[in-house]
């Protein structure tokens, strides 16, 4: 029988991901604007597509690119024949697309064909990013080795940025157009988790819906609103208080002192031009602004407009003095030798850094004031820019002035022109440089804020749907069930005291955990049955690596019965599974399995799954024996303890198709600041911890929930 697609975690499988992944690359290169939604509104589509999409550059057919992604789209459809996968087809072909768009493409818009190879490849990559939507996983290893390979390669770039005027990317090279960049690849995790997380909401959500009787979802959710309004509130209050202070507060005190610092470079350069026999009536002082300020970008933001248009003037101002000071220092000089050091001290002292239009930072700022914060982060970034672009300027100008002319015969006069040369050069760079930085930071700024908007909206949604379940699982309501499966048999569950033995006969092998739990008997085997599976939980509960426990030991005489001892009041539970049962399981509360046990993960915002405050769990399926660790006595099915109401931490392990029951006070107080009890269903296997220590303690209800979903994944 074949396996479920979303639920084969083979290494084959993650491969083919992988190659999908590969033709996401151009994707990336050629429509980052999608990653900036508030430019591509603000510049029309037309004009964003003109300006950002890269790849309308005609390669010819043994470009690396076409090579890579035809062999992947051949290693796709050989894996997915292999493993079945005949709903993902469209993989190969978008592969197989993804080259065709370094092939058939013009400079510009290009023509009716190149538009609809484009088009199609579009197409196909929303199509294929659907497909891993609803098959694939974020916390796979396929996609989290792509993530991993994109840091790589920006950490390369910058790298080789030390020893090379041209920075390399690895991407880069195969792929026309792709420039490695953290903003794009930050955003693009985000949106990835986002639109997962939509997805798995209203997925996991519908089934349920659908299953209520008319009317019980109004009314559960009029009574769920009123209890939850106050969340809104403060997440209002809190979202319109801070676009206020930024946007009718710190932006317009920093607009206003970089456009009276702008307003000051222009004065010095009128005065500058009067006290050197150059003077000019403010008309043509404005002409020589507006050639300059042809060089600004359209922006979203005044503010970004007005740093850019700052930049640009002392940059160019810069130049002017410059070359001023290149000029004196040729004139001045009288032996070639002499030159390089008298350009360098005619330049800095021309324009020391003093005379720079630096703003005036705040002083000390408390690291929790976000506003403080902001405006010496913004406002330290722009000196440092104007700091480095004189340091550059110099610097460019001295070691041309250092070298021999080319081409001609060396002199002060023709190292001259090349210092003023390259002086141009280092000016225009600068140019082009501070613009890309200014308008990324702001880029950066603006998708934060989408995204946190979105995120908050998310947030939001979720504590929702928490109340809402506090409401409609009342005991005299509908009984939550975690996952639409079977109830899993607790006849397999057993309590063992302090003492759990393994017989030396026993056939099948065992890993124990070498955290939490003594082993007796057989010498300890370090193994890692879970691979590198879940490595965050299992790292945090010390569940990394395990000891292996082989069966049939009783040939060799030698051999002894293994134990596994806690101390008191602890206590050892095992539950035997029958092929396709699932047990939820916390790893700190796990010491031990059989080897035919699978522990795989369970993702879902599902209403049913969100009462117990997590979105992701984990699950052991059978045939075999799952080995577990209270810190009291358990409580137990079909014990009759084990239907009594307890507080949600105190579970340690349910069957994926229990039923629970909530037990809790329905007022807005006890809604934020008190959380609930849990019933079990009759006939449901549960495993409770009577430990004082697991209670809910002060914080819970659902602001406890909030802080759950701040990681989203």
């Amino acid at each position: 029988m074949r396996q479920e697609i979303s639920k084969d975690e083979s290494l084959l499988g993650q491969v083919f991901w992988l190659l999908l992944f590969i033709g996401w690359v151009p994707y990336m290169a050629s429509y980052a604007f999608v990653l900036d939604p508030g430019r591509a509104v603000n510049d029309g589509l037309v004009e964003t597509l003109t300006a950002t999409i890269t790849l309308y550059e005609q390669v010819p057919w043994g470009h690396p690119a076409i090579g890579i992604l035809t062999v992947a789209a051949l290693l796709s459809a050989l894996v997915l024949t292999k493993l079945r996968w005949w709903p993902l087809l469209p993989v190969p072909v978008f592969l197989v697309v993804s080259t065709q768009i370094h092939l058939f493409n013009e400079a510009g818009l290009g023509g009716p064909l190149d538009m609809a190879v484009h088009a199609l490849y579009a197409g196909f990559a929303i199509w294929c990013s659907y497909l891993f939507l609803r098959h694939g996983h974020l916390l796979s290893l396929s996609f989290q080795g792509y993530v991993a390979l994109l840091l790589f390669d920006l950490l390369f770039f910058r790298l080789s940025g030390l020893w090379r005027e041209e920075p390399l990317s690895l991407l880069g090279a195969v792929f026309a157009g792709y420039q490695p960049n953290l903003t794009n690849i930050l955003l693009f995790v985000a949106i990835a988790v986002m639109i997962r997380m939509l997805w798995l909401m209203v997925r996991d959500n519908r089934p349920f819906y659908k299953s209520l009787p008319k009317g019980a979802f109004r009314a559960a959710l009029g009574k769920s609103l009123a209890l939850w309004f106050p969340m809104f509130l403060i997440f209002a209050v809190a979202g319109m208080s801070w676009w206020a202070v930024a946007n009718l507060w710190l932006k317009p005190r920093v607009l206003a002192e970089v456009e009276a610092r702008t307003e000051t470079v222009s004065s010095e350069l009128f005065n500058w031009f009067i006290e050197y026999g150059e003077p000019m009536s403010p008309q043509t002082r404005q002409e020589y602004f507006d050639d300059w300020d042809v060089e600004i970008p359209s922006a979203t933001d005044p503010l970004e407009a007005a740093l850019i248009a700052l930049n640009i003037r002392q940059i160019r101002f810069s130049e002017l003095k410059y070359e001023k000071a290149i000029r004196d220092a040729a004139a001045a000089g009288r032996t070639i030798e002499d030159f390089p050091q008298n350009l360098k001290v005619a330049m800095e002292s021309g324009f020391p850094e003093s005379d720079l239009p630096l703003l005036d930072p705040p002083g000390w700022c408390f690291f929790l004031d976000p506003v403080c914060n902001t405006e010496r982060s913004l406002k330290n970034a722009a000196n440092d820019m104007m700091r480095n672009t004189r340091s550059d300027l110099i610097g460019a100008a001295h070691s041309a002035a250092t070298q021999p002319a080319e081409g001609a015969v060396d002199s002060i006069n023709a190292r001259e022109s090349a210092a003023l040369i390259r002086l141009e050069a280092a000016a225009n760079n600068s140019v082009s440089t501070s613009i890309k930085a200014i308008s990324g930071a702001f880029r950066t700024w603006r998708n934060i804020a989408l995204l946190s908007g979105l995120y908050s909206a998310i947030i939001l949604l979720k504590t929702l749907i928490i109340v809402f379940s506090r409401v409609i699982f009342a005991p005299r309501e509908t009984a939550a069930q975690f996952l639409p499966e079977p109830p899993t048999d607790p006849v397999g569950l057993h309590r063992h005291g302090q003492v759990f033995s393994i017989p030396r006969d026993h056939s099948e092998a065992f890993y124990v955990s070498r955290w939490g739990v003594t082993l007796e008997g057989p010498p300890p085997a370090r193994r890692r049955p879970l691979g590198f599976r879940f490595p965050v939980a299992r790292i945090l509960a010390f569940r990394w690596s395990m000891n292996r426990i082989e069966g049939n030991r009783d040939l060799d005489a030698d051999e002894f019965d293994a134990e596994l001892k806690v101390d008191e009041p602890a206590e050892i539970v095992t539950w035997t599974l029958k092929g396709g049962e699932r047990v939820v399981f916390r790893f700190p509360d796990f010491i031990g399995m059989s080897v035919g046990i699978r522990v795989r993960r369970i993702t879902s915002l599902g209403i049913t799954t969100l009462v117990l405050g997590r979105m992701i769990f984990y699950a052991a399926e059978g045939p075999g024996t799952l080995i577990l660790r209270t810190n009291a006595a358990a409580r137990v099915s079909p014990e009759e303890t084990a239907e009594r109401p307890a507080p949600m931490p105190k579970l340690v392990a349910w069957g994926s198709g229990s039923r629970f029951a909530i037990h809790a006070a329905l007022t807005r107080i006890d809604t934020f600041f008190s959380g609930y009890n849990l019933r079990v269903s009759k006939g449901d296997g549960v495993v409770w911890d009577s430990s004082t220590k697991r209670g809910d303690g002060p914080g819970s209800g659902i602001v406890r929930f909030v802080s759950s979903f701040l990681l989203p994944i």
